[in-house]
């Protein structure tokens, strides 16, 4: 495994554990605990982790928001198999929104192919990944950039959003709690996410499992107002009473 490779695996985990001590990464890994210090060297550089005595944790500032380097590490292969499902539900000639989330971003990753898309976002990263398409018209709602995210936020992105409709919303959150709904821990984040759905025929929620049962502080959607869930893994059991008849439909990558 390269190092790089290895650093993402110890972000996933550190996400998930929120602490993680050297011996425990050095076994899983099967390297020396130089080795694993090293990485946690690295990565606490970049802001990622802060080491303590014989480990390390996340650093304060995550708890609340992880930064965009760190999201893009978390779940790589979830989140691109979930952007592939995403696909699957876009037509050629539809007009999408997508947001800031690094989920929506793995949607743009797969939908290169399609024929005379137009994409509204709010997000740096995805204007980026699909300048080259020469089939697909980018329209950005500029605003005010949130470095931490590299998205457009603020009243300018969200009247810009409002001057448009869009056939489907692909759009992900902090966490998600079948009782409580889609939360995040960004006011700006979740109020443009919430015009971004008024905007949309259909809303849909991409939840790769490490949100499952994440709690931000600011509330962002409810169960009943999405229309379809896709996942990377199975929902727990005990939230099945959450889900009846007229719950969104889930569609699982994983299946």
């Amino acid at each position: 495994m390269l190092g790089v490779e290895r650093r993402n695996k110890i972000l996933e985990m550190i996400n998930e554990k929120k602490s993680i001590t050297v011996q425990e990464t050095a076994a899983i890994f099967n390297v020396t605990e130089e080795t694993i210090r090293r990485d946690f060297k690295n990565l606490e550089k970049k802001g990622l982790l802060a080491r303590i005595h014989g480990g390390a944790v996340l650093p304060e500032e995550s708890k609340t928001e992880p930064s965009l380097e760190m999201r893009e590490g978390i779940n790589i292969a979830g989140k691109d198999a979930i952007g592939k499902k995403a696909a699957d539900l876009i037509e050629d000639y539809d007009t999408i929104i997508l947001d800031a989330s690094t989920s929506a971003l793995y949607v743009a990753k797969n939908i290169k192919n399609k024929k005379g898309l137009t994409v509204i976002t709010n997000a740096e990263r995805i204007i980026f990944e699909l300048s080259a398409c020469k089939d697909i018209k980018l329209i950005s709602s500029g605003g005010v950039l949130r470095n931490k995210s590299l998205s457009y936020v603020g009243k300018m992105a969200e009247t810009v959003i409002k001057n448009y409709y869009a056939n489907k919303l692909f759009f992900s959150c902090r966490g998600f709690l079948p009782k409580i709904g889609l939360t995040d821990s960004s006011e700006q984040e979740s109020e443009i996410r919430r015009t971004m759905m008024e905007c949309s025929d259909k809303v849909i929620f991409l939840c790769d499992h490490t949100k499952y049962s994440r709690v931000g502080y600011v509330n962002t959607a409810k169960l009943e107002d999405l229309d379809y869930i896709i996942t990377d893994k199975p929902f727990p059991s005990e939230w099945d009473e959450y889900f009846e008849e007229e719950s969104p439909v889930i569609i699982c990558a994983d299946s």
